[in-house]
């Protein structure tokens, strides 16, 4: 009975808190609503007092001859003190002090404050990048990762590709529109860092938003875009496997907004990155427009497997691989040697090095690099180049085509180590592939040791899933911190080919991966100078502003997402190219191959690279350039520049295996 009368007492007890709670609440549900329900509040604030006002002068000595002359009179007074002075009789200069203090709070107070907080939210609602562009033929980056300002400063470094591929689409000039979950004046800095003298505020544009949400897409215009670009990411969504996976629902998302447009319209051209190969035709499966993948767990380490089997290649793949750095890849439509031989082309580009042909299949592209010298071009074939330049690429005016016949020989080169053995330093997304790369090398065995803090059963369950054959690279496990003086003491490093040193995926940033491998690299050095034997190093690097700590060694860099930035960037201007640098790096195909110049015969000779590129013609090679042993390497060079080649210098060939 009384926890009855208490309940009764505390719902009937202080009715008057309850109607003023009621009331606050019901304005601050009112004022949550926007600026334009604050402004509402204010003037009907400011209309009961002026309301109020005008009743009030009507009750004194002096009223006016009606309520509206009398609530007018209060109004003005509210809203401009300059009326003050007017006013006689203490009770009216009394209602008029307090209605016009009264304005200064309300009318004036509140109205700046509403109009200063509307104008900063609208200026950080700008800031955010929540305003829809409205724009035709940009280029469409979806996502901020590791490679999108790499990917940006291509598009910035590449003017000519940028001018050509635009022309085609009929637009004026490149813009690029980047859609990131955060855009603020630190990414903004970030990325004005990285261009440094590229960045151009007029050709970017932020956008706040995910991919994965169409009101986003949206805001981008991704249905105009010339080129969506789909970077993967190491570590900004918590795995490589969460990341493609993130990628794949992205495809569906813009798959089924597309659905729902004209049929006569098409999808935009996408690019875009998977670690896992094996998802590579689930992504294609998702998208219904035209798309390009670049698998770079595979790409990535088919460079570094060529390069444990031929030290130097990395520089070569850094010259080509990067935009202004010397040469690159190069296609160009030459319709006018329609129905000529390959081999009879040699003498058209004297400034570039003619590497093959691709040639349109389907929907796709079939590259053929290396080709027979007899290989006649067709109308829709595009020429491949390694020049420094497009301008390059243009054959002689008036050229005279004449039929090149060449004399093959048969040269018996040096064959490559029969067993290689190679120590891996650290475990990531990468590793199995690398693996699987030692497995395709058919005439090569493989003797691999790994030392990780990875669980062992984790590395045989990935190794297992990509169906390795251990017969032939034979894998050696070891739990174990690659930073640890006396860990590498027991792997006795020196008695390996190759070491290769692989960043970690394991931290949460790019910085404290690099800072890792750093150290990794810091303590193999200390303890291969305790022996005799030096192997190959090759460092997985994530950051470009670090290959500065490894300039005072012999040790090799590979920038991975560098790398991968890179191909995305070039993809995305002319998509034939994807499949020139799958061939370019597939084992089995067109390879980059080091010949040693006692091969050739002409050690102490004086020749020029002219000759060179005949003498390995006569082999069913490419001649690409030189590598001295003492001053690196020097792709392309001048034609007739002579040279004297020592027996330690190589030359850089294509070859097809095949």
């Amino acid at each position: 009975m009384e926890n009855l009368f208490l309940k009764l007492r505390s719902r009937t007890t202080d009715p008057f808190a309850r109607i003023k709670n009621y009331l606050k609440f019901r304005i601050e549900r009112l004022l949550l609503l926007g600026v334009h329900f604050h402004l509402l509040f204010i003037a009907s604030l400011v209309g009961l007092v002026a309301v109020g006002g005008g009743l009030m002068v009507q009750e004194t000595e002096a009223p006016f001859d009606d309520y509206e002359t009398a609530i007018w009179w209060a109004f003005l007074r509210l809203t401009d003190p300059g009326y003050l002075g007017d006013d006689e009789g203490i009770p009216r200069r009394v209602i008029s002090t307090v209605v016009t203090v009264l304005g200064y709070v309300l009318f004036m107070g509140s109205l700046i404050a509403i109009m200063t907080q509307w104008l900063n939210q609208t200026i950080r609602n700008f800031e955010r990048g929540l305003t829809p562009i409205v724009r035709r033929n940009h280029i469409l980056i979806l996502g901020w990762t590791n490679r999108t300002s790499e990917i940006v400063s291509e598009l910035m470094r590449a003017e000519g590709r940028v001018r050509r591929f635009l022309q085609l689409l009929g637009a004026h000039g490149l813009h690029v529109v980047i859609l990131s979950e955060d855009v603020s004046l630190e990414r903004t800095t970030e990325l004005r860092r990285a261009l440094g003298s590229l960045w151009n505020p007029k050709k970017i544009t932020f956008r706040s938003g995910i991919p994965l949400r169409i009101e986003h897409l949206e805001r981008v215009d991704f249905k105009n875009a010339s080129a969506i670009i789909l970077p993967g990411a190491d570590f900004a969504y918590g795995s490589a496997d969460e990341s493609d996976m993130r990628i794949i629902k992205t495809l569906m998302s813009i798959s089924n907004q597309g659905e729902k447009r004209d049929a006569k319209e098409t999808l935009p051209l996408l690019v875009t990155e998977i670690f896992d190969s094996d998802k590579v035709d689930m992504a294609k499966r998702a998208y219904r427009g035209i798309l390009e993948i670049l698998a770079s767990d595979v790409f990535i380490t088919r460079c570094m497997a060529q390069n444990v089997r031929h030290p130097g290649l990395s520089h070569v793949f850094h010259e080509i691989l990067s935009h202004g750095v010397g040469n690159e890849i190069y296609i160009h439509t030459s319709k006018q040697f329609t129905g000529s031989r390959f081999g009879d082309l040699s003498g058209a580009y004297p400034k570039a090095i003619l590497l093959g042909v691709v040639r349109p299949q389907g929907e796709s592209f079939c590259p053929l690099l290396n080709p027979p010298e007899d290989l006649i071009l067709e109308s829709e074939d595009r020429l491949v180049f390694l020049a420094e330049n497009h301008r390059d690429c243009e054959p002689l005016r008036n050229y005279q085509i004449e039929r090149v016949s060449r004399k093959f020989q048969e040269v018996p080169y040096v064959k490559e180590k029969g067993k290689r053995r190679v120590l891996i330093l650290g475990w990531n997304h990468k590793a199995v592939e690398l693996l699987k790369e030692f497995d395709r090398q058919i005439d090569e065995q493989f003797e691999v040791s790994v030392l990780s803090l990875v669980p062992l059963a984790e590395r045989e369950a990935e190794i297992e899933q990509k169906g390795i054959d251990l017969r032939r690279v034979a894998v050696t496990h070891r739990e174990g911190e690659t930073t640890s003086l006396s860990n590498l003491r027991e792997m006795e490093p020196d008695r390996y080919d190759n070491v290769v040193i692989l960043g970690s995926d394991r931290v949460e940033t790019q910085e404290e991966s690099d800072a890792r491998t750093i150290v990794v690299h810091l303590v193999l050095r200390n303890v291969l100078d305790e022996g005799t034997h030096k192997p190959e190093i090759l460092v997985d690097l994530l950051d470009s502003d670090n290959v500065a700590m490894f300039e005072d060694y012999d040790s090799e860099v590979l920038i991975t997402p560098l790398i991968a930035s890179h191909v995305l960037a070039q993809v995305a201007l002319r998509r034939e190219i994807n499949v020139v640098y799958e061939e370019l790096f597939t084992v089995g195909g067109a390879e980059i191959f080091f010949r040693r110049v006692l091969d050739y015969g002409i050690a102490g000779q004086n020749v020029n690279f002219g000759e060179l590129q005949e003498m390995s013609a006569c082999r069913g090679e490419i001649a690409l350039g030189i590598r001295f042993q003492n001053s690196g390497v020097v792709l392309n060079p001048t034609r007739d520049e002579p040279y004297i080649l020592s027996e330690s210098d190589d030359l850089i060939v294509l070859v097809r295996e095949d």
